[in-house]
């Protein structure tokens, strides 16, 4: 039980740990209660910073949710 559980929340990320390629994983919204939605992106082998300039586009054409807002 404990680990469907687990990897219904991690699906994805094993493949990124085992290969060492960089993911990130950014707010891009939320349901009608307020629960948030993710989305992962996963990149080539040393290609942190096309991963981290997606996320300043989208945070700025649709700035992330802070916590306690």
């Amino acid at each position: 039980a404990q680990l469907e559980r687990l990897l219904r929340y991690t699906t994805f990320t094993p493949a990124n740990n085992a290969s060492g390629s960089p993911a990130i994983s950014l707010p891009l919204g939320q349901t009608d209660t307020g629960l948030p939605i993710g989305v992962q992106f996963s990149g080539r082998h040393g290609d942190e910073r096309t991963l981290l300039e997606l996320a300043f586009e989208l945070e700025d054409a649709q700035p992330f949710r802070r916590l306690g807002q």
